[in-house]
């Protein structure tokens, strides 16, 4: 590496770590008061397991279904597991902010929901996430307290997330029997500024509903930060990243993949063009497109709101998809 190179990379660390680092303690305090009330509302075991290839600890939050569900009573034994990813652009420690769409699924489907953390950018930019996501799915199959249904293993995500959850099921050898994600990235070989714009974008852009260019180009460089450049295609197309690019066979079938993009979202092209490859392929996936809502609409959607609504409407289909997933054949 040339001092020049030395250089441009060193100034580019340093831009990212001062970026994220206001951002992530904003998040800390807003996570501490809502977790003091996800505490009260949404009860969790909180879980650490050794990280992927033994590199320190991941943190778990395990949602047990109630005792009285609203799904069927459940059968004594182990219970059907649903793994979830949270979002946050790689780089934002937005673990434990999933914990009201975790109690949700764990109360309706009568299933375990571990909402999983990850290592993230650009202390630990790619394949860290993917090798964390992967370990959290290895740890789960292990069973090692016998309390998990291993032939009923779902994943899913939000954004980040949910880029993770699809990139673990169309990469791992054992499928999973169903994947829900909300508003995924599916394509890095696009720049972000590349993509194509929403529909109204000044309007979008005004009301917060579009991530700026300039952020997603910030979470492209994180994300890559230990990558070769330039970027070449073929890198930018491993599926472990773009999961768009991944064996469309890997993917449940049979609506048991569940595909949600937004209106104003640059990233609703992209997954709505992954839904293509999976109906391409017969697999018959579940796409969901929510008019008039922007990415994220869903985290910290007031009850009663047409977000609010938008919301209730997607996390129902989502249950649809998962428990027609976690059925006995």
């Amino acid at each position: 590496m040339t001092f020049l190179s030395w250089l441009k990379r060193s100034l580019l660390y340093a831009r990212l770590k001062l970026h994220y680092i206001g951002i992530n303690l904003l998040i800390k305090v807003v996570r501490g008061v809502r977790l003091l009330n996800y505490r009260k509302q949404y009860r969790a075991q909180y879980l650490t397991i050794s990280g992927s290839k033994g590199q320190g600890r991941l943190k778990l939050y395990l949602h047990s279904p109630p005792a009285s569900s609203t799904a069927d009573a459940p059968k004594p034994g182990p219970k059907p597991v649903h793994i979830n990813y949270h979002a946050g652009g790689f780089c934002l420690d937005m673990h434990g902010f999933d914990a009201k769409f975790c109690n949700f699924v764990a109360g309706e489907l009568g299933c375990y929901v571990v909402d999983a953390d990850y290592r993230l950018a650009p202390d630990h930019p790619f394949p860290a996430a993917y090798d964390d996501c992967q370990r959290v799915l290895d740890w789960v199959r292990a069973n090692e307290t016998g309390m998990f249904d291993t032939s009923k293993i779902t994943v899913g995500g939000f954004s980040a997330g949910a880029n993770l959850a699809l990139a673990v099921a169309g990469t791992v050898e054992e499928p999973v029997q169903g994947v829900v994600v909300f508003y995924p990235i599916t394509d890095f070989t696009v720049p972000y500024r590349s993509k194509r714009p929403p529909p109204n974008l000044e309007m979008a852009t005004r009301k917060n509903l579009v991530i700026p260019l300039s952020e997603g180009d910030l979470v492209h460089a994180a994300y890559l930060f230990d990558q070769p450049t330039p970027h070449t295609r073929e890198m930018l197309a491993d599926p472990r990243l773009s999961p768009l690019f991944a064996p469309p066979e890997k993917f449940p079938d049979k609506g048991r993949t569940m595909i949600l993009s937004c209106e104003y979202d640059y990233l609703d092209e992209e997954a709505q063009q992954m839904g293509k490859v999976l109906e391409k392929a017969g697999r018959e996936p579940e796409m969901v497109w929510v008019k008039g809502v922007g990415h994220g609409f869903d985290l910290g959607a007031a009850d009663g709101t047409a977000e609010g609504k938008a919301r209730d409407e997607s996390w129902g289909t989502a249950i649809t998809v998962l428990r027609r997933a976690q059925s006995d054949p």
